[in-house]
């Protein structure tokens, strides 16, 4: 799989990411290290800032782990300067219409189709050194748009609002948390949900991605054809490592 970009993997089989919320280069490497395929640099549930989030990205460029970023409100300017770090792609929370996925495309995608602004000073053009015409098409080809179900409201039927989006990224904790059953993924409401996302996404040859609290999660996300896998967070992963090396010091 050398080589290969994240849209090609994915198209392939699934793909492991996790959440990074401590914007450190160390982190980086060490995720790197462990074989994820990709990280999501969370800006909605963590306090990395614009600035911290591009050191991020140039470091998950420097050793070829995809990044992609979760913005709250993504704006042009901000959505701009990341790609041009070199984020691999946006990931948008609480989706709720065919306008939010259409919005999100077109800050994400340079004209004729998108509303991207043209800057080539950045990596991704080779500081101008390939042709306007080519990082055009590049861009366009690599971005990845990630759109986040995680709201009891939503377009019905959602098949329009997976127009524009590379993936359709089930949030299983707010989603329960909105039908009124923290934590209950199973709940009836919830995976009726669920599955409405999951046609629609299958209709319009749409990736299907979540977040996995477990390895256990992981794997029914896998069994049901989910490319998109992000399992766990940098904290959490420090906190039950931590947790379960001091118990083991006092013999528990």
């Amino acid at each position: 799989m050398a080589g290969l970009s994240l849209k090609e993997k994915l198209a392939s089989r699934p793909c492991f990411g996790t959440f990074l919320k401590l914007p450190r280069p160390e982190v980086v490497h060490i995720l790197a290290l462990a074989g994820f395929d990709f990280v999501i640099c969370d800006m909605e549930h963590s306090q990395t800032s614009e600035v911290e989030a591009r050191a991020v990205i140039r470091e998950c460029v420097s050793v070829s782990l995809p990044v992609v970023v979760r913005l709250p409100d993504p704006s042009q300017g901000v959505v701009n300067r990341l790609l041009e770090a070199g984020a691999t792609g946006i990931q948008m929370p609480r989706l709720q219409t065919s306008d939010d996925t259409r919005h999100m495309y077109k800050i994400t995608h340079f004209p004729p189709n998108g509303g991207r602004s043209f800057g080539n000073a950045n990596v991704a053009a080779q500081y101008g050194s390939v042709s306007n015409n080519a990082y055009l098409e590049s861009e366009n080809t690599r971005v990845l748009t990630v759109g986040q179900f995680e709201t009891r409201a939503m377009e019905s039927p959602c098949d329009s609002m997976m127009d524009g989006l590379d993936v359709a990224f089930i949030g299983p904790q707010d989603l329960s948390i909105d039908y009124g059953v923290p934590g209950n993924f199973m709940d009836d409401n919830v995976q009726e949900h669920i599955r409405k996302v999951e046609m629609a996404a299958r209709r319009t040859g749409t990736f299907m991605g979540a977040f996995a609290g477990t390895p256990e999660q992981a794997k029914m996300y896998i069994d049901a054809d989910y490319r998109f896998i992000a399992v766990g967070g940098d904290i959490g992963m420090l906190v039950k490592q931590s947790k379960s090396l001091v118990s083991e010091l006092h013999g528990r």
